[in-house]
């Protein structure tokens, strides 16, 4: 064949019609899922550099998954057909666009649920330990794939026919926990502290766990497809489609942060109005005595003003949402605040005046 580091018993089996038609379908689905991706894409990014004027991890991390899966398609379909020749280098590129596309979809699901896990520590634990984890399958990938696809050995061959289905039902476990990980964050630390508006997005990624699932189905399955490498135009798809899922993730996120949630307390404005808290107490006379020590101290509330009214305003932040490692998300992510205000009505010495006037005058006639 001519290609580098090719052995001269290497056989190209030419792929059959059928072979090609499905892997032209598949690039098509390919270059649809990228012109929505990068539409979508554009307005995160512009979104992020408007409130950071920097360039975040997570930006860095969906454009290159973008581009991955952008360029993998047009060279595997061009191998296929036969444009491009087989050679050691050409398994080499192929094989470091795939661990691109793989580690970077890892850690944009890690990236969704630092949101929600203020341990930073945990965070850093978990992107490393996937890198780590997945790094070493890519490696054992580049030791067992590329000698197959050169035709090494007829052993060879029969490892990577095996091997390369059980890796990726690993990654596909590694992508599933996550995503359990993540609806576990939701129930216990939004929905079960009385933020119900996010019961959507709790919702739609228990959804987006079954569609995962179904494609890294279909990824596997579609390794019995004629001779067994249009599989590989499955991957940029798959994986597209997976970034399209993660970013429409991100915007249900952002629209949860700022919605309502449905019991009078939005997110960022308004608040609710509660008369005679019992934060508050009130004395039959109706002067915040107890108000004076418990908001501050002695004085605090201006001597015997009378309280009207206390509002609570319940504001949720996504501080670091669609950011890694950024100052906002070190403080935590979407987090929960209660602000308290106590409204106090001037003490009116004239309005006193007159009750005690009028008091000496029902005495004085005898009038109960």
């Amino acid at each position: 064949m001519g290609g580098l580091f090719v052995p001269d018993t290497y056989v190209h089996v030419a792929p059959s019609d059928i072979e090609m038609n499905v892997a032209s379908m598949i690039w098509g689905v390919s270059i649809g899922f990228a012109v929505f991706t990068f539409s979508k894409g554009v307005r995160q990014t512009w979104g992020i550099w408007k409130r950071t004027r920097t360039v975040t991890a997570y930006v860095a991390l969906i454009w290159i998954e973008w581009l991955v899966c952008f360029l993998l398609s047009p060279i595997l379909w061009f191998y296929i057909w036969g444009s491009i020749e087989p050679s050691f280098a050409l398994f080499v590129i192929i094989l470091i666009l795939w661990t691109l596309q793989i580690q970077c979809i890892i850690q944009i699901i890690i990236n969704r649920i630092a949101l929600l896990k203020r341990d930073r520590t945990r965070i850093r634990q978990l992107q490393w330990s996937s890198v780590l984890i997945i790094g070493l399958i890519n490696i054992s990938v580049f030791c067992i794939w590329i000698p197959a696809q050169l035709q090494i050995s007829g052993t060879y061959i029969t490892i990577n026919y095996y091997w390369d289905r059980i890796e990726k039902a690993i990654f596909a476990i590694v992508d599933v926990s996550l995503n359990v990980y993540f609806v576990r964050l939701i129930r216990s630390k939004l929905i079960s502290n009385g933020l119900t508006k996010y019961y959507p997005l709790f919702y739609f990624n228990c959804a987006m766990i079954s569609v995962s699932i179904t494609l890294d189905v279909i990824l596997i399955a579609s390794m019995s497809i004629g001779t067994g490498f249009v599989y590989s135009l499955f991957h940029p798809a798959v994986y597209g489609i997976k970034l399209y899922i993660e970013l429409n993730m991100a915007d249900l996120i952002t629209k949860s942060v700022q919605g309502d949630n449905g019991s009078g307390a939005a997110s960022g404005s308004g608040g609710n109005v509660y008369h005679n808290s019992s934060g508050a107490k009130q004395d039959k006379s109706g002067k915040g005595r107890g108000a004076r020590s418990y908001w501050g101290g002695p004085g605090a509330s201006g001597g015997d003003d009378k309280i009207t009214a206390v509002r609570m305003k319940t504001l949720v932040t996504a501080n670091g949402a669609g950011t890694t490692n950024s100052q906002d998300q070190e403080q935590g992510g979407i987090r929960r605040k209660v602000e308290t205000e106590v409204v106090h009505e001037p003490k009116d010495e004239d309005a006193q005046s007159r009750t005690s006037s009028t008091e000496q005058l029902q005495k004085k006639f005898g009038i109960v």
